[in-house]
């Protein structure tokens, strides 16, 4: 009798087991997707946002159309100032509320971009040393404006999603950029975003590791980079490394951290990106962190 009750806990056990894996099931996607063109411009759009009724599903979806607001209503704003109002109708349509953004976004483009091609027209007719036939063949190169607005579901396990925003705009000029808000993870037991994987001040106690990664990305077949060299790839306000300012992400291997473009190194270095595993980092952990690190 004694061994038959210890198996009905067993098996209760593992029923509960299965029921909170079913509870962090995969989350279920559509993407919307658009692409336009104006007379200077051209603009694409891709958005992967939840579909469920769920609530975990309807918090992280909630905050998506949130990023899109944040990044397409300022779009092309040198000033932080909004560009358009916010969609004021019903959130729940989320056909209606992408498409709101992606037409509004492309009539700022559209704007901006013919101004750019206004004044660049107005130079060059103003400029004596240049004939008519070499301001045509330039007019005629004219760069167009680009935005390309993405937004994806990277990962999915029973703790944790990540989504992926990552932008590139060109605005005419020498080349375009990388932008948005980098990877979000998201809490799969409340839909929570979890805004700050670290210890806001634990820069300094990491710089080892900050070090180590950069040096493994800087380094290639034909070059090696060391400890006393690794400065000269770096552009630094000081001697420390920050935090990026886009959240590290989990992935199977420990924690991905990314740096922007320009933001502690030049154009040419692309994104240095690299991987410290959790374990590592452990102490500076917020406690966000922990709950989807399973810690």
């Amino acid at each position: 009798m004694k061994r038959f009750t210890i198996s009905l806990c067993l098996v209760a056990a593992l029923l509960l087991s299965g029921s909170c894996h079913r509870v962090g099931g995969p989350v279920r996607t559509k993407v919307y997707s658009f692409e336009d063109s104006t007379a200077h411009a051209q603009m694409t759009f891709s958005a992967e946002l939840p579909t469920g009724t769920d609530k975990v599903s309807r918090t992280i979806r909630e905050s998506l159309l949130d990023l899109i607001d944040r990044q397409l209503g300022y779009i092309v704003s040198y000033e932080g100032q909004r560009q358009f109002d916010a969609f004021d109708g019903d959130k729940g349509d989320t056909e209606a509320y992408v498409r709101y953004y992606f037409d509004k976004a492309l009539d700022i483009l559209a704007r901006d971009s013919d101004s750019d091609a206004r004044d660049r027209e107005q130079y060059m007719a103003e400029d004596a040393d240049i004939d008519e036939a070499e301001k045509a063949e330039i007019l005629a190169r004219m760069p167009r404006w680009e935005y390309e607005f993405g937004l994806s579901k990277d990962d999915d396990n029973p703790r944790y999603a990540v989504f992926r925003s990552q932008d590139y705009v060109y605005m005419g000029g020498a080349h375009g950029g990388v932008t948005g808000a980098g990877c979000l993870t998201f809490d799969k037991k409340t839909g929570r975003l979890v805004e700050s994987f670290l210890d806001a001040d634990c820069a300094g106690n990491i710089q080892p590791l900050l070090r180590a990664g950069l040096m493994e990305y800087f380094s290639g077949a034909d070059i090696e980079v060391t400890d006393d060299n690794l400065d000269d790839f770096l552009l630094l306000d000081g001697d420390l490394i920050p935090l990026p300012a886009w959240q590290p992400f989990p992935a199977a291997d420990g924690l991905v951290f990314t740096y922007q473009q320009y933001e502690i190194a030049p154009y040419a270095a692309g994104m240095p990106s690299f991987t410290i595993p959790a374990a590592k980092l452990e102490q500076y952990l917020s406690e966000d962190a922990r709950k989807v690190l399973g810690l």
